[in-house]
């Protein structure tokens, strides 16, 4: 049976035992998993119950890893199970680490996308479509995604929007003839998400600019 001939005490964040083996391989444990074992030099330990002890341990990890990402900024789950995935956890850690976080609440893609939407409304206003590809890319549902747009542009009007992205740009690009400009405010306009309608409208309000060369 595998037997512990040296245990230490890694200062790292989150702490860390370092275990090492008579066969001279070493393991990484969560402080619970060496509690919960009542780990010490000398402890052997079945086959069975190392493996079964070493899979509770990587879920505890992965859950200690996901909540310092969320420590730096909110997280939809599907971008901490590819952070996860980065970090070369398995999937059933990374399922039952997810599962534990949401249960109490600290994974919650709704309020994610709420939040998301407020942000970008805030620092950077946007079209609808770009909105919509961005809470995509984080691995929100449409189901999700639809009835927070539908509230948000009640409340936030996509020609408004538009109409005041389009004014600083045209500061910035002053010196561009009609045509030039208004080639170039379409595909502005569409980068910010915005659709063929609104811009269409915009179009229509756009001040006279320097003759075509």
């Amino acid at each position: 049976m595998p037997t512990i001939v040296e245990m230490k005490l890694k200062r790292s964040r989150p702490e860390r035992f370092l275990l090492l083996w008579d066969d001279g391989t070493e393991t990484l444990l969560a402080p619970e998993t060496v509690l919960k074992y009542q780990l010490a030099v000398g402890s052997e330990l079945k086959e069975v119950d190392l493996l079964q002890m070493l899979a509770e341990d990587e879920v505890i990890r992965a859950k200690d890893q996901a909540l310092r990402y969320l420590e730096i900024r909110p997280h939809s789950e599907r971008e901490l199970f590819r952070k996860l995935r980065r970090k070369r956890y398995n999937l059933p850690a990374i399922e039952a680490a997810l599962d534990a976080l949401r249960q109490v609440d600290l994974i919650n893609d709704t309020r994610f996308a709420r939040q998301f939407v407020e942000s970008e409304m805030r620092l950077r206003p946007v079209g609808r479509g770009l909105l919509k590809q961005k809470l995509r890319e984080r691995g929100i549902p449409d189901t999700i995604i639809e009835p927070i747009l539908e509230e948000t542009f009640r409340h936030h009007s996509e020609q408004e929007i538009a109409q005041r992205l389009t004014e600083k740009w045209l500061k910035r690009q002053s010196l561009l003839n009609t045509r030039k400009r208004k080639a170039a405010l379409v595909r502005f306009l569409q980068s910010k998400g915005f659709n063929w309608e609104v811009i269409q409208e915009i179009l229509e309000t756009l001040p006279e600019a320097p003759p075509d060369q």
